[in-house]
């Protein structure tokens, strides 16, 4: 189990650095849209005309910034969970709780991104345009969209194997750690810290600045 648990703690090494990489793109495609947007609006107005297909293009991207993120969100704790029996539950409850979400969340996952592969597969096998001034070929926005929900399958099976895996030889704690809900002590030690990086960040450009 010792070895088993320290492949799967390389792995999700790897997986978060890629889920992170994957939800910065999708922050900065949506600063691009943004941006775009914003273009759009002035060029109307000062000119009343039109020279980006803002509306089908922003579309696209917050379906690829939604996917993208969604394993990134699922690492940094950040997908909604109700949590109020959880919370005042004792730890076998919890391991059992965590098991069971991660568990429900990855049949989930295969349903969803069965659903976007097939999608794109089918818009690609048919040769499918939006019917927009763009004409899109539909597959490359899916395939896209689709990619990110196969990854947020791949970080869910492997989170999922290794909270089962410290369920069976690691201490209590070691599941809650992994994959459970954040405990108040956590949130708040979460809060300071980025609260004392903010205040660093500022004091160190008040310094440059000199």
């Amino acid at each position: 189990m010792t070895r088993l648990a320290g492949l799967l703690d390389r792995a999700l090494v790897a997986v978060r650095a890629i889920s992170r990489f994957l939800a910065r793109a999708a922050g900065l495609v949506l600063v691009a849209a943004v941006a775009m947007i914003v273009t759009e609006v002035l060029v109307r107005r000062l000119f009343a005309a039109s020279l980006l297909p803002s509306f089908e293009l922003s579309g696209y991207v917050l379906a690829l910034c939604m996917s993208w993120s969604l394993a990134f969100a699922l690492f940094e704790k950040a997908h909604i969970r109700i949590d109020v029996i959880y919370m005042r539950a004792g730890h076998r409850i919890r391991t059992v709780l965590d098991i069971l979400a991660l568990a429900m969340l990855a049949v989930f996952c295969v349903y969803l991104a069965r659903a976007g592969i097939d999608v794109a597969s089918s818009s690609l096998s048919r040769g499918s345009l939006a019917n927009t001034p763009l004409q899109t070929p539909l597959w490359i926005p899916q395939a896209l969209w689709a990619v990110g929900l196969a990854w947020f399958l791949v970080a869910t099976v492997l989170l999922l194997a290794r909270a089962v895996v410290a369920a069976i030889s690691e201490p209590r704690e070691a599941v809650q750690r992994i994959a459970g809900s954040p405990t108040l002590d956590e949130q708040i030690a979460a809060e300071l810290a980025e609260a004392e990086e903010g205040a660093t960040d500022d004091a160190a450009g008040r310094e440059g600045t000199r």
